[in-house]
């Protein structure tokens, strides 16, 4: 380069001398002139010195002038497009350009450098390197990235390609999840990934979170940039990508926290624009109503149903007591009559919407990403209920040397959820109690009261206090890697995290007025619930921080590449403050602890510390891509057990082969990768509550004192035996697949089959103590488990011409479990019908149903029941044949409420200007016992309509004297709740599904309009959500994903947005 430049300078010179000898002689006098002039000024000696001076100056001068050469030229996609922020350096140099709204750039480089190359950028395409050849246009075609070779993908502790891992890992990028207007993460995956089912508990605001069972495994281990969060509370749109890691090898370096697999939220940065600055501002307004709505009968038809019931019970007095002419007053609906319809009134349609303003760019120096973001879910009960959520994300890079990153993260988000003294629980469960036949509010507007609820519905909706809940979340990250000079490709990394969570709730309950109505007198009686105003008030503060130091190495030597990682990390932190209080009766109405009574005060506070270590490390190879592997683990110390059981090292092994590098495969040219993996490894799982190792000792009073004057004295006693050798689960976890490309990409599968062996599962005891013995037996680690499965995902990309493209993507998960030791009482271990050792947990136990009696020939030629059955009634199955039916009969009716199998089907068809996605979910292997909530606690009035005078509409389908069908949908009409409503397989339903999810329609506007505006991009589209159930064998009003008895349904959005971009 310098002989390059000082030959430049002497042809420069060398010019100048030209034009100024023949100026010279051309100009004679001119010239004489100034030599005068000159020779006035200086002394002859340096007439010289000044000549040369003059002429250096007019040699650099050209120089410089001709130092820098612009390149000019426009990018274009593969269809014409302009492509705008194209990023363009001059390799080899830091100077660098990006293409503007209409694909055109503008770059300066050396002239005399004849063999510059510009390098183009631009995520999901091919970075392209072209040569200038001293032209000063330079016109590209980007080609998209149709492989995922060079795709990185980040694993634990870092990054790595996609083509060198030998681990078990499934990713899904942002694009993908946000075509759905959730508000967080959990609810975009069940799906999208294979490998991992989701279940959504709940609709409601605020609380519609779904939980996560990876592989089967309930709760995995959740990060974001790679530190322990609430992810749940992040922005979507803040999102980058999510990461499962599911084998021994990938979640090796998670130690005693990889047992359950690990899920790594990463988000997004600033890129490298050149110095250009884009703000986005993407908004969506949408309509929320529930997905399903019981059908409940009106009071008249209800009445019907209840009449019939009585007259086949034998009750002829009950039902001569409902005459035509109370039906007749029913059906008008009146104060007196009422005619309700509690659905109606209280399942409405609700608003939500979210607005995101993100500024993104930077330049070799310094990359910035900053979202701003707003959210809010309406209730359906009212527009006074509802979740807030404001987020605030800075991710800043700093690249003050070539070898030096500075980052620093700072996350911060606060919500509040807001109700009214009902919870969306309670008020959901009076939709399911409150009667047809009684008011909600009069003709007049007054609230009426409710004796089946016990209170008044509209004065909990709408009144009776409220109730706030709210969360302050700050996370700042702080850390600087440093590669080292002096060995190429070693580097150190510290990292500095402090996570905090700030919690407040605030119930305030008042009491309220009712009336009821006195139609004799046609008078509304005023009431007030009897009932003093409370409030209960809590904070917690959460905080952890953590440190990470990490050294990195990764070189190659020929074909031989070595990568290797060590991290130590530490986190610790608790629970700094956990107090509660309660007062209960209150002079002025003010809601405010100091402003209550002085009698029954209630006040709790705690606080708690913890602490854990690791020592991480992971090592690649890998002969020319071809020949892969990888030895990973962590040494884990933690707080929970005893001194010499705190410490456990985790290894694992994972090896490939790509065959496609072989030479053998060379000439099938339509494999792009073809690569096999096998792993195994051993993970841990933290169990049993802290400090079990540790007597446990508990406050009691009453205790009597003293001779003669006795006295009475609160004292400790102790409540729990300890178990020093109490240690946390372990699971060896093997894993076999492979991954194919094929085409170019046209054509991607993964394949994954793995066995987990869990043991040392935590045992309760189930053995009777005698009393005698006065405390509880301790825990211990004996159980064992195993769970297998397969992993499939399967992707396809298809460029029909330079207007229409389509992308395809399946994906399908299967996982089973089968309990190998359990502790089991040999009372249901002797008999092989009752017996849970060998099989899956959590199965659904009662009796076989067969139908339904026919005759009363056949109820006498079956296994007796009880002496009220009589036809219409179920009849259940005498499995040891004594010719009765008891608990002797019971055996296994279902399966797991969780499924085995969740599978998904994304579609992406791009046609011009317009996109369309679609998502189909679906699941299978699972059942749901429809008499019972979560808890076996409650019933909804399916099994046994008459028992709160709910009966639905489809009860018309009962079993009755009018209509004897041994195959009618539901048994006997009865006012008397017998065997028919038992736990058996007549109630159990299948819950497999399948939902078209997720629908969104886009149209990207023409940039030549937007330019005229100074718009980069414009995009408008159309956002249907929980669309359409396409299969589902569940009743209207279940949900087939939120099963539970009082659950807030889940809701069908549609939602209108805008995305533009400056």
């Amino acid at each position: 380069m310098k002989k390059r430049i000082a030959k430049d300078i002497f042809h420069s010179c060398l010019s100048t001398l030209n034009c100024l000898r023949i100026t010279l002689i051309k100009k004679n006098n001119m010239i004489k002139h100034a030599k005068t002039d000159v020779s006035g000024l200086v002394k002859p000696k340096r007439r010289i010195t000044a000549l040369i001076a003059v002429l250096m100056l007019m040699c650099l001068s050209s120089a410089f002038a001709q130092g820098s050469k612009k390149v000019t030229g426009t990018v274009n996609d593969a269809t014409g497009e302009p492509m705008i922020g194209v990023s363009i350096v001059v390799k080899g140099t830091t100077v660098g350009t990006v293409t503007d709204i209409d694909g055109k750039y503008s770059i300066n480089i050396p002239a005399g450098d004849k063999n510059s190359t510009l390098v183009f950028t631009y995520i999901g395409y091919l970075k392209q390197e072209v040569p200038t050849n001293g032209k000063s246009l330079v016109n590209v075609v980007m080609k998209e990235d149709n492989q995922t070779l060079d795709e990185v993908v980040v694993v634990g502790y870092g990054v790595q390609k996609r083509v060198n891992m030998t681990g078990s890992v499934a990713s899904v990028k942002a694009e993908e999840m946000t075509t759905m207007p959730v508000a967080n993460v959990s609810n975009a995956l069940g799906g999208r990934v294979s490998g991992l089912v989701t279940q959504q508990a709940s609709g409601e605001p605020g609380n519609d979170a779904s939980t996560l069972y990876l592989r089967g495994n309930k709760n995995p281990l959740v990060l974001v940039d790679g530190i322990e969060s609430d992810y749940n509370m992040i922005n979507m749109e803040e999102v980058e990508s999510v990461t499962l890691l599911k084998d021994a090898s990938a979640v090796a370096p998670y130690g005693l926290k990889g047992a359950n697999g690990v899920v790594l939220i990463t988000t997004k940065r600033g890129s490298n624009s050149q110095g250009k600055i884009t703000l986005n501002y993407n908004g969506e307004f949408g309509w929320q109503k529930p997905t399903n709505t019981p059908e409940f009968m009106n009071a008249a038809d209800g009445l019907r149903l209840k009449k019939k019931a009585y007259e086949m019970d034998g009750m002829m007095d009950e039902a001569n007591a409902i005459t035509e002419e109370m039906l007749a007053a029913h059906e008008q609906g009146t104060d007196a009559y009422p005619n309700t319809d509690w659905v109606k009134n209280y399942m409405n349609t609700s608003t939500s919407q979210k607005h995101n303003i993100v500024l993104n760019g930077g330049n070799d120096l310094i990359r910035a990403y900053v979202a701003l973001g707003y959210m809010k879910q309406g209730s359906m009960f009212s527009d006074d209920q509802y979740y807030r959520r404001y987020n605030v994300r800075t991710n800043l890079d700093l690249k003050p040397t070539k070898t030096t990153t500075i980052s620093a993260d700072l996350g911060l988000v606060f919500d509040r959820k807001r109700t009214n003294s009902a919870s969306a629980e309670s008020a959901m469960t009076n939709i399911y109690r409150a009667k047809a036949t009684e008011a909600d509010v009069y003709s007049n507007g007054l609230p009426a009261f409710q004796s089946s609820i016990g209170g008044s519905m509209y004065q909990t909706i709408y009144g009776g206090g409220e109730k706030r809940n709210e969360n302050n979340y700050q996370n700042i990250s702080l850390s600087i890697n440093q590669e080292l000079p002096f060995l190429e490709g070693l580097s150190v990394k510290g990292l500095f995290n402090m996570n905090r969570k700030d919690t407040h709730s605030k119930n305030w309950n008042v009491p309220y007025d009712y009336y009821v109505y006195d139609a004799a007198n046609n008078k509304y009686n005023k009431s007030e619930l009897q009932t003093d105003e409370e409030l209960s008030q809590s904070s917690k503060i959460k905080a952890y921080y953590t440190v990470q130091a990490y050294l990195n190495y990764a070189n190659s030597f020929g074909d031989h590449n070595i990568s290797g990682l060590f991290v130590y990390e530490r986190r610790w932190g608790g629970t700094k403050l956990d107090y509660s209080a309660r007062r209960v009766g209150f002079d002025v109405l003010i809601p405010e602890l100091n402003m209550g009574s002085k009698d029954n005060q209630y006040n709790s506070g705690t606080s708690s510390a913890e602490a854990q270590d690791g020592f991480v490390f992971r090592v690649n190879y890998d002969y020319a891509q071809k020949y892969l592997v990888e030895l990973a683990g962590r040494y884990d110390r933690t707080y929970q057990y005893a001194p010499g059981s705190r410490a456990a090292f985790f290894p694992s092994i994972s090896l490939g082969w790509r065959i496609s590098e072989e030479p053998f495969m060379s000439d099938i040219n339509i494999i792009d990768n073809l690569k096999f993996r096998v792993s195994y490894g051993k993970s841990g799982n933290p169990v049993g509550n802290p400090f079990q190792w540790s007597p446990t000792y508990t406050i009691g009073d009453g205790y009597v004192w003293g001779t003669g004057t006795q006295t009475t004295a609160s004292g400790l006693y102790e409540s729990a035996e300890p178990n020093p050798y109490l240690t946390w689960e372990s699971v060896l976890k093997a894993n076999a697949g492979f991954d194919l490309s094929m085409w170019n990409g046209l054509l991607g599968v993964e394949f994954d089959v793995y066995r987990d062996y869990r043991k040392d599962k935590i045992i309760v005891p189930t053995d009777d103590f005698p009393t005698e013995y006065g405390i509880k037996p301790s825990q211990y680690n004996a159980g064992k488990e195993e769970r297998y499965g397969v992993d499939l995902t399967v992707t396809n990309h298809t460029r029909i011409n330079k207007d229409f493209s389509i992308d395809n993507s399946f994906v399908f998960g299967f996982s089973r479990d089968r309990q190998i030791d359990i502790a089991e009482s040999m009372g249901t271990y002797s008999i092989p019908r009752f017996r849970r050792t060998g099989k899956s947990a959590s199965q659904l136990r009662g009796y076989i149903a067969e139908g339904l009696f026919a005759s009363q020939e056949e109820i006498d030629n079956w296994a007796y029941q009880s002496a009220s059955t009589r036809p219409g009634d179920i009849k259940y199955r005498d499995i040891n044949g004594d010719g009765k039916i008891d608990n002797e009969d019971e055996t296994i009716i279902g399966r797991t409420r969780v499924p085995e199998i969740m599978y998904g089907y994304t579609l992406g068809i791009k046609f011009k200007n317009f996109d369309l996605n679609l998502f189909l979910q679906g699941t299978g292997h699972s059942d749901f016992y429809m008499g019972q909530d979560a808890s076996g606690s409650s019933d909804r009035g399916v099994r046994f309509p008459l028992e709160n005078d709910k009966p639905r509409e489809d009860h018309i389908n009962s079993w009755t004297v009018d209509n004897p069908n041994p195959n009618a949908k539901y048994p006997r009409l009865s006012t008397i709740e017998g065997m028919n409503y038992t736990t058996s397989s007549f109630w159990v339903v299948n819950t497999a599904y399948l939902k078209l999810k997720s629908l969104e329609l886009g149209y990207n506007f023409e940039q030549r309009l937007l330019r005229k505006i100074h718009v980069d991009k414009l995009r408008l589209y159309l956002n249907f959500y929980n669309l359409w159930t396409i299969y589902s064998a569940m009743p209207r009003d279940f949900d087939v994903e939120n099963q539970n008895y009082n659950a807030y349904p889940q809701q069908f959005i549609t939602s209108l947005g805008v995305n533009i971009t400056f």
